[in-house]
């Protein structure tokens, strides 16, 4: 059956906001003249750094609470973007057992962490969390995780913070690089890249491929807790992927300091969905296409050094099917079309040594069209949503330095509209639902000496509802138009402290952080008649918590980290499961890491700890998920120069855990990689 069939033709798209455009065009012109500049800035320009790493943080924002990991932090793992997050204080990784991950940021939902790649973020207005699972390691550079805050120069922002990926850049250096990995479950993947530079122009172009067969095995409940007379162990069945993944990158040097880049990003996968535990489903299927544009400008050196100017756009398209035409549940078969346009342009002026001020303008337009292939027709019909985003940030320093303020406010316009197509079961054509909001948060940092710091923020924000909470595009679920968004405050406040010793306690590092964050007007779906549910903003959670984190290095071979997460998220609506535990939020997490240098190589050893973790409003304790205890080891070892290997074993006790609805997760794997560069 063809996809088109039984659509309407579409009409002509709403126009482009004609503001930002005049935005995006004046910006050749500012590149000109900075080409043209040729004297030195008479103003340090390290306060406008809009990308790298800040001391003891991220360049973004140097009050937020922020994880940086680079490259050389996991080149010597076999391993994946959830893993690494896994590890990261005041992080919750949640994992189907396969081919999809989730993020969730001091006891936020997966929906309100706002995930980038190279500035393009990834959360649609059509709802679900981003899959982990389709950021792979092979061509990343670095991760920044900001904890509860996400710094104004982003376009997006939400409660729980912002992840960002960043893929490696061109640099000018001939090199390139390759590796093959290979693990259990009939795993495999290949990786390569290579750089080089010709002319104003440095290039870099990756590949990665991957497939997994998933077959591990698992102990299946029958779906009974109350017994374990039908337990079982059986093979997780359909659970297996193929993946491929393009990416690469140019830059153009424009003068002595304007720089242009452009930037692609292919990923294809194909994947089984297993199902739960209990009720497995051995034939769906789930295919997605994403392919994403971004090119960039970035102009300092302006106003005798105290102007940088930067402009963005980026063009990204899905593709995604879904066919479960057996069951067992429910059957469907579903092909969706998303695609968004955005577009931003901002500065940096730096009036005095002491001050930087920015600013930023952001128009982002998503649409997506539904079909159902089952039905006829199948046009489930089209949605489509505006965002208008302006910053505004003023960083300020006293006391030669030691004390900084960093004030940002930010208003956001989103229009959403939904045109239902001529299938049944869709709820009547709704006005355009259009909000507009105000938020903003301000922070400090104070160095206390060169060795302590302490750091805070204060603010609040907002998540907008997506296209199925609002209009509800499926027949067993009602949207709801005049839903409110979710708002949410936070605060948090911690102390860092950094010491350089002798040969003894080389470097340690420790930082304690208090938050709370407060969320209103929770979307939740209620149930109004059998298999019907309408969203309704209904509710009131508050989470408060406390982090540590600790590194160190000692003697010439051996260092280690400790990672610890408390908190309770807790339900303050006053109904009657008032102050329970929100579901999917565990108390506690814990991971440590040690390694040694040992026989030309490096002994590597991960333990995590995640707490019991309740599913349900009312915190049933037979349903909750168990604790999880995990332990990996590995050796990675330096054959020859820019050869290397690496072997892990993951989940060494074998244990057998669940996670989310009690998906299944691997017990005890296998897997080696060889990598090298040249």
């Amino acid at each position: 059956m063809s996809r088109d069939a039984g659509r309407p033709a579409r009409g002509p798209r709403p126009p482009v906001r004609p503001a930002i455009v005049i935005l995006s065009l004046v910006l050749p012109a500012l590149a000109s003249r900075a080409a043209a500049a040729d004297q030195e800035p008479r103003v340090p320009v390290e306060t406008v750094t809009v990308r790298g790493e800040a001391e003891g943080g991220a360049a973004l924002d140097p009050t937020a609470f922020a994880t940086v990991i680079r490259a050389e932090d996991f080149a010597g793992r076999v391993t994946s973007l959830g893993e690494l997050l896994r590890q990261t204080v005041g992080v919750q990784v949640r994992s189907l057992g396969g081919e999809f991950a989730t993020v969730s940021i001091r006891g936020s939902t997966a929906e309100q962490v706002v995930v980038y790649l190279d500035g393009v973020p990834l959360n649609r207005a059509l709802g679900g969390a981003v899959n982990l699972a389709d950021l792979p390691l092979g061509q990343i550079e670095s991760i920044e995780i900001y904890r509860g805050f996400t710094p104004s120069s982003l376009s997006e922002a939400s409660i729980g913070g912002a992840v960002l990926i960043h893929t490696r850049r061109p640099d000018g250096r001939r090199a390139g690089a390759a590796s093959a990995s290979f693990g259990s479950f009939e795993t495999g993947e290949l990786s390569g890249s290579f750089s080089g530079s010709r002319g104003r122009a440095d290039y870099r172009a990756g590949l990665d491929a991957a497939a997994s067969g998933g077959d591990f095995r698992y102990l299946d409940d029958n779906g009974t807790d109350f017994t374990t007379d039908d337990d079982e162990t059986v093979r997780r069945v359909n659970n297996g992927f193929h993946r491929l993944h393009l990416s690469g990158g140019a830059v153009v040097r424009a003068g002595e300091r304007t720089r242009f880049e452009v930037s692609a990003d292919v990923l294809r996968r194909d994947q089984g969905v297993p199902g739960i535990g209990a009720i497995s489903s051995p034939t769906a299927r789930f295919d997605m296409t994403r392919e994403i544009l971004r090119s960039s400008i970035e102009a300092p050196g302006l106003l005798d050094g105290r102007l940088l100017v930067r402009g963005a756009f980026d063009v990204t398209r899905y593709a995604e099917s879904y066919d479960n035409r057996e069951g067992p549940v429910f059957t469907t078969r579903t092909d969706n079309r998303i695609g968004s346009f955005g577009q931003e342009a901002g500065f940096v002026f730096v009036p005095t040594r002491r001050q930087a001020i920015s600013f930023l303008a952001a128009h982002r337009r998503e649409t997506a069209d539904l079909a159902e292939l089952l039905v006829e027709p199948s046009d489930r019909g089209s949605a489509a949503r505006d965002s208008i985003v302006l910053t505004l940030e003023d960083q300020v320093s006293f006391a030669s330095g030691r004390v900084l303020l960093n004030p940002s406010l930010r208003r956001e316009i989103y229009t959403s509209t939904f045109r239902p197509g001529p299938a049944a079961g869709l709820v009547p054509l709704p006005p355009a639902a259009e909000e507009s909001e105000v938020t903003g948060k301000i922070g400090f940092r104070v160095r206390a000496g060169e060795r302590l710091t302490v750091k805070g923020n204060a603010g609040r924000f907002v998540r907008v509802p997506d296209f199925i909470e609002i209009f509800g595009n499926r027949g067993s679920v009602r949207g709801n138009p005049a839903l409110l968004p979710e708002r949410g405050t936070s605060a948090d406040i911690g102390i860092a402290f950094s010491r350089r010793a002798g040969p003894l306690l080389r470097q340690l590092k420790v930082e304690g952080t208090l938050f709370e964050t407060r969320a209103d007007d929770l979307v939740v779906y209620q149930s109004v008649a059998q298999g019907i549910v309408v969203t309704q903003n209904y509710g009131r959670a508050r989470v408060r918590g406390a982090e540590l984190s600790l590194s160190f290095a000692a003697g010439p071979r051996f260092s280690g980290s400790l990672n610890a997460t408390r908190q309770r998220a807790v339900n303050i609506s006053g109904d009657p499961n008032d102050g329970r535990l929100l579901p999917g939020r565990t108390s506690d997490e814990v991971s440590a890491s040690a390694a040694v240098a040992l026989g030309g190589g490096r002994l590597f050893y991960e333990f995590t700890y995640v707490g019991r973790n309740y599913v349900d409003v009312q915190n049933t304790p037979s349903a909750a998920l168990p604790a999880r205890y995990l332990h990996d080891i590995g050796y990675h070892l330096r054959l020859r120069r820019g050869l290397t290997l690496t072997a892990e074993i993951d989940n060494l006790t074998g244990r057998r855990t669940l996670d989310v609805a009690r998906f299944p997760l691997p017990g005890r794997s296998f897997s080696g990689r060889l990598a090298w560069e040249f």
